[in-house]
């Protein structure tokens, strides 16, 4: 069982990852199915086994950057060193690295995403996020009412709130950040997006004012950098 189970997920990283190399190289809307599966030298059979569609696979390539970050995260969670804050801290640091290692990923679901206007994969995206990361996210919660740093007798709602606002948050950086290059001055809009943001997420925690850092200085000029470097 357990080699069927290595072929199982080998043969579909293998499909992910032909797909989203040719996704970056000819663009999601010129890539087919038939170019996936020819890329990777298989039946379109055993394509659909994997997949329900193209937009499926999208949403896996999304998902398996996800699923690498929750493992990060529970790491972060299960410290017996560090208190909610630096957990919490270390939390958004690790998957704001994660996705900067994927930064070709997360330019093309910018695009795909956000200029086609497709909300129901967005939706489906975020609330993929929140099944995984909300869980993790309330127990650091809880650490922190314990050690009195955050006072909320909701931790896991509290977590969820964090999802659904970091949801708002993404879509409004997200179309600043496609306009950077013709709206230089959407970098500080985007810094004060995040540190509302912040201040929302101490309001919500019961925390000190400064408490909350999700974003260091020059993240957001790292993040732009990077992209640029990518083209289109």
């Amino acid at each position: 069982m357990a080699r069927i189970t290595k072929e199982y997920y080998e043969r579909k990283n293998e499909i992910l990852d032909a797909a989203q190399e040719l996704f970056l190289t000819q663009g999601y809307e010129k890539t087919s199915v038939d170019n996936i599966i020819k890329k990777v030298g298989v039946a379109k059979g055993t394509f659909y086994y994997y997949f329900k569609s193209k937009e499926d696979l999208l949403d896996k390539l999304v998902k398996r950057m996800t699923d690498k970050i929750q493992i990060e995260i529970k790491k972060i969670v299960e410290k017996k060193d560090l208190d909610a804050i630096n957990k919490l801290e270390k939390a958004y640091s690790i998957a704001g690295n994660i996705k900067l290692e994927n930064i070709h990923l997360i330019k093309l679901m910018l695009k795909i995403l956000y200029e086609k206007d497709n909300l129901i994969l967005r939706y489906k995206i975020y609330k993929s996020n929140v099944e995984l990361l909300v869980p993790e996210f309330a127990k650091i919660i809880e650490q922190g009412v314990k050690e009195k740093l955050f006072n909320t007798p909701y931790p896991y709602e509290a977590a969820k709130l964090f999802f659904e606002l970091g949801w708002m948050l993404g879509d409004t950086t997200s179309k600043l950040f496609l306009e950077l290059d013709e709206k230089p001055e959407n970098m500080d809009k985007m810094v004060k997006e995040i540190e509302v943001y912040e201040d929302a997420m101490e309001r919500i925690l019961g925390a000190k004012k400064g408490t909350i850092n999700i974003s260091q200085p020059g993240d957001v000029e790292k993040f732009s950098r990077e992209t640029k470097k990518i083209k289109d």
